[in-house]
C-alpha cells in the first residue's frame, strides 16, 4: 500500500500560476533575465559559465562562413538517403550562433543565424522517409522554435521574414507533431517510445510560444498530464519505487534513450516554467524522481526496476515486449541537459537532487551539437545549460517534502523530498498528530528514504522528517499518517516459467505493480508465498489484483492454505473468487479460517489460467 501527502516545500499552490494570456518573450528556454545572467557571467570571467562559453565560442567562430545545410525533401527512414543529419546540424548551429548573439552582442552572429533559419523557412518543402519523420519533426521543430525565439526581437530579422518562419514551423513541424500524438501513425499508445512523445510535445510548446498561439500550448501542456502515450509523465516514469525513485520508461530498452528523455522533458517544463506553469512539480516532483533514477544508474550505482510491459503494433496485431531488468547498454554517457534539471530543483526550489547533481558535475561544463559525436545522437539536445541555466546560491530555506510511505505489513518505508544543502535528514515519529515527535532514524545523504521496522499492525503512526543543515536543524515537514497493516512476507514459490518463455514470471505477483503480471507457461498453475521456516500465520484476507483485461480467469480461482510446500497434502481452501474483479486496483476479501499455515497460494479453477497481476496476503504470523 502506498500513501502520499501532496504538498511541496516553497509551493503554495498546484501551479506557480495561472498562465496568462499572453506569452513572456524571450520565454522558450531562457528569458531575459536568463540572458543578463549569462552575459553578465561571461563577460566577468566566472565559473561554470564560462567553461561553457568557451565551448560555444569555438564552435562558433567556425559557423560564421558555413553556409546552410538546406535540402528538400529532408528524408528520415525509408532506406537509403536519409539526409536530416543536415537540418540537425544547423539547428544546433543557428541556435549556438544565437547564443553567442545574446551573450557578446556581437551581431554578425545573429545575422548567421537568421540566414540559416530563412534558408530552411525558404526551403524545405517536404518531409520523406517513414514514421522517423515524427521524431525528426519533434527534436528539428523544438530546437528551431527555441532558436527563434531567442532572435525574436533582434532588428537584424525582417518582421516578414519572422512571420514566414511561424508560418513554417507551423506547417512543417506542428501539424506532423499535431498529429502523432493523436493517432501515433495508427499504433497502439504504448508503441512509441517516451522520447518520440516526448520530442513531439515540446516542439509544440515551444512552437505555441514562438507563434503566440495558445491553443498548441495548450494543447502540450494537456497532453503532459493526461495524454495516453509513453510521453505524458505518468508514463514516462512508469513506476515510483518505495525508495522514491521513479523508473524512466526507456531504462530497460538501453540508457542513450533514457537520457534522452530528461532532457526533452527537462525541455518542456523550462518552457512552461518561463510562461507562469510548474510542471516540474507535478503528481509531487514525478520528473524529478525518474531524473534521479536515470541520474544514479548512469554514475554507476544500482536502481530498482519492476518488470516493464510494453504493447506496440497496430490494433488487434499488438505484440508484447517484456523488460525484466534495467539496461546497461550505453550506461556512464554523457548527455547535456542536466544543469537546468540540477539548478531548477536545487538552486531555484531548494529541493535536494543528489544523483542529479551528480550527474550534471560529471557533464559540465555542457556543450552541444557537435561536441557529443557526429551522428544524430549527439544533436537530440541543445545542451549549454551550464551556461545558460546555472545560478549563484543554494536556497536552504525549503524543508522537506512530499512524503510517501509505502506500508508492507509491519513495515513502513518513507521517501521525501530533501531539503537542498541538507547533510542529513531526521525522521521522527508519533503515534498522536499533534506530538511529540520522538527523533527515531538519522538519513545520511544522498539517501532519502528509511525503513521504519517492528511496527504494531493496526495502529496508525504520523510521521515529520527535518533537515539537518550546516547551521543547524531545519523546519520539519508536515505530517504523513501511515497505518501498518497485516501483510505477510515470503519467499515466492509456484509453477516456474512462462508462456512461450515471455518472461513473465511468478515473481510478478509480488512485485508491488498492477501492471506486470504472472503469464504462466500453462494451465493450472499457481502462485504463492513461504512464510519461512517455522513461521505460520492464520490468514485473515487478501488482497488481488487480475491480469488487466483478464479478469474473468480469476473467477472459480481458489486461495489456499497447506502444510507441504507443493500443496500435496493438507491443502485447505480459504477464499473462492466468486466474481470478476476490477482491473488496475486491489480487490479485497475477508477471510474466516482460524487454522495457521506456511504455504499459502492461488490457484485458479481446473484447466484455467492463473493471470495475476497482484496478490497480498494478510494475516496474523505466528510460530
Amino acid at each position: 500500500m502506498i500513501i502520499r501527502f501532496a504538498i511541496h516545500l516553497v509551493i503554495a499552490s498546484l501551479t506557480l500560476a495561472v498562465a496568462s494570456a499572453r506569452f513572456i518573450h524571450p520565454g522558450c528556454l531562457s528569458t531575459e533575465a536568463d540572458l543578463q545572467r549569462m552575459a553578465a557571467k561571461v563577460a566577468a570571467g566566472e565559473d561554470p559559465w564560462k567553461s561553457s562559453w568557451d565551448i560555444l565560442v569555438k564552435n562558433t567562430d567556425g559557423f560564421l562562413n558555413h553556409p546552410p545545410e538546406t535540402q528538400s525533401p529532408i528524408k528520415a527512414g525509408g532506406g537509403r538517403g536519409e539526409n536530416y543529419i543536415r537540418l540537425a546540424r544547423d539547428c544546433a548551429r543557428a541556435y549556438q550562433l544565437a547564443l553567442r548573439f545574446r551573450g557578446s552582442g556581437d551581431e554578425r552572429f545573429a545575422k548567421r543565424s537568421v540566414k540559416i533559419l530563412n534558408a530552411w523557412a525558404a526551403g524545405h518543402n517536404e518531409w520523406a522517409g517513414d514514421s522517423n519523420v515524427c521524431l525528426r519533426a519533434g527534436i528539428y521543430g523544438y530546437q528551431l522554435a527555441c532558436t527563434a525565439e531567442l532572435l525574436r526581437d533582434f532588428r537584424g530579422w525582417e518582421r516578414s521574414d519572422f512571420r514566414k518562419f511561424q508560418d513554417y514551423l507551423k506547417e512543417r513541424f506542428y501539424h506532423i507533431n499535431h498529429d502523432f500524438l493523436i493517432r501515433h501513425n495508427g499504433t497502439v499508445d504504448e508503441h512509441y517510445w517516451a522520447n518520440w512523445d516526448l520530442a513531439n510535445m515540446a516542439s509544440m510548446i515551444a512552437i505555441g510560444v514562438v507563434c503566440d498561439d495558445r491553443k498548441i500550448f495548450d494543447e502540450a501542456v494537456a497532453y503532459f498530464h493526461k495524454g495516453q502515450g509513453t510521453g505524458a509523465l505518468r508514463n514516462a516514469v512508469v513506476f515510483m519505487h518505495p525508495d522514491g525513485l521513479g523508473q524512466w520508461q526507456e531504462s530497460g530498452r538501453d540508457q542513450g534513450h533514457s537520457l534522452m528523455g530528461p532532457q526533452l522533458m527537462g525541455s518542456f517544463c523550462e518552457i512552461a516554467w518561463n510562461q507562469g506553469l510548474d510542471l516540474y512539480g507535478a503528481l509531487d516532483y514525478r520528473l524529478l524522481a525518474g531524473v534521479e533514477y536515470v541520474s544514479k544508474y548512469n554514475l554507476g550505482h544500482e536502481v530498482p526496476f519492476v518488470t516493464y510491459l510494453r504493447d506496440w503494433g497496430h490494433p488487434g496485431k499488438e505484440k508484447l515486449e517484456v523488460h525484466r531488468r534495467i539496461s546497461e547498454h550505453g550506461r556512464g554517457l554523457a548527455r547535456p541537459g542536466w544543469d537546468l534539471l540540477f539548478n531548477h530543483h536545487a538552486r531555484r526550489r531548494g529541493i535536494a537532487a543528489p544523483w542529479t547533481e551528480a550527474y550534471a558535475e560529471k557533464a559540465r561544463p555542457e556543450g552541444g551539437g557537435f561536441n557529443y559525436g557526429g551522428s544524430s545522437g549527439g544533436f537530440d539536445g541543445l545542451g549549454f545549460t551550464t551556461l545558460t541555466h546555472s545560478l549563484d546560491s543554494l536556497d536552504k530555506s525549503a524543508p522537506p517534502g512530499a512524503l510517501r510511505a509505502t506500508v508492507m505489513g509491519r513495515q513502513i518505508t518513507l521517501s521525501w523530498l530533501g531539503s537542498a544543502g541538507a547533510v542529513s535528514h531526521t525522521v521522527k515519529r508519533s503515534q498522536s498528530k499533534g506530538g511529540p515527535y520522538t527523533p527515531i532514524a538519522t538519513v545520511e545523504a544522498p539517501e532519502m528514504s528509511f525503513i521504519d521496522t517492528g511496527l504494531e499492525a493496526g495502529t496508525t503512526y504520523y510521521y515529520g522528517v527535518s533537515a539537518d543543515l550546516e547551521e543547524g536543524e531545519g523546519p520539519t515537514s508536515a505530517p504523513l499518517a501511515v497505518t501498518a497493516d497485516h501483510q505477510l512476507d515470503g519467499s515466492v514459490i509456484g509453477t516456474d516459467g512462462s508462456f512461450r518463455n515471455c518472461g513473465l514470471e511468478k515473481e510478478t505477483v509480488f512485485d508491488g505493480s498492477l501492471e506486470s503480471y504472472f503469464d504462466p507457461p500453462g494451465e493450472n498453475a499457481w502462485v504463492g508465498l513461504d512464510l519461512g521456516p517455522d513461521t505460520t500465520a492464520v490468514v485473515t484476507g487478501v488482497r488481488y489484483c487480475p491480469r488487466k483485461g483478464a479478469a474473468d480467469r480469476m473467477v472459480g480461482g481458489r486461495f489456499q492454505g497447506s502444510k507441504t510446500p507443493d500443496f500435496s497434502g493438507e491443502v485447505v481452501d480459504l477464499l473462492r473468487v466468486k466474481s470478476k474483479p476490477a482491473d488496475e486496483e486491489l480487490t479485497e476479501a475477508s477471510i474466516q479460517n482460524k487454522t495457521p499455515f506456511r504455504y499459502l497460494r492461488y490457484i485458479p479453477e481446473k484447466g484455467g489460467w492463473c493471470n495475476v497481476a497482484e496478490i497480498r496476503f494478510l494475516g496474523d504470523p505466528g510460530n
